[in-house]
């Protein structure tokens, strides 16, 4: 199985990349999606946290009060790694168990979003690691937009990460998001194409 990880900044588009893998037919795996699984009232990781960080995080229906949560990793110092040495461990094994039983469908390749790829070292688990970009600016606009905060919010928690050239460096592919879903899958599509042929000529 041909195992792609799409990364990038926040409101870069990751998920708009990986909707277009899931169009042409790849299997598609989200670590967001897998970090709110083990985090929901229950799952492994969700003591752990509430241990961490106290009552303060949880809403009235248990479940983890996201908004005030990220808020605390934005604000507070040491609060990010706190919280990522909790759940990365638990993401990255959820991730690869995930990624074992797709080989073990038989479908011939998977895409699998991973915001923090290069800060938890996944990107040997990838055949292929493609980054997803946008200007700075874009990047601010979609993340207030997204999170109903204010640019300065929006800036704060773009600083927290690593920063989008030294990605682009990391990248074996760079696919740039500017704003027009159709112009990204068409580059999604032209890249797995490129992808396939570069298989079947080293086989």
């Amino acid at each position: 199985m041909l195992k792609i990880g799409v990364t990038g900044s926040a409101g870069s588009g990751k998920s708009l990349v990986c909707d277009g893998f899931r169009r042409i037919g790849l299997i598609t795996l989200d670590c967001d999606e897998i970090a709110r699984q083990v985090v929901e009232p229950g799952q492994a990781a969700y003591n752990q946290v509430v241990k961490a960080f106290g009552t303060k995080i949880v809403a009235p229906d248990r479940t983890l009060d996201r908004p005030a949560l990220r808020r605390m990793i934005v604000n507070t110092k040491g609060s990010r790694e706190k919280l990522e040495s909790i759940l990365h461990p638990i993401i990255i094994s959820e991730t690869v168990r995930l990624m074992d039983e797709a080989v073990l469908s038989k479908q011939k390749s998977c895409a699998v979003e991973v915001p923090l790829l290069f800060e938890l070292g996944m990107e040997n688990l990838f055949d292929v690691v493609v980054v997803v970009t946008a200007e700075d600016s874009t990047l601010v606009d979609r993340i207030a937009g997204r999170d109903g905060v204010n640019r300065e919010s929006a800036q704060k928690l773009l600083d927290i990460q690593m920063p989008q050239a030294e990605k682009i460096q990391k990248a074996d592919y760079v696919i740039e998001n500017r704003g027009e879903p159709e112009a990204v899958f068409k580059s999604v599509d032209v890249l797995y194409q490129k992808l396939l042929n570069q298989r079947l000529t080293k086989k």
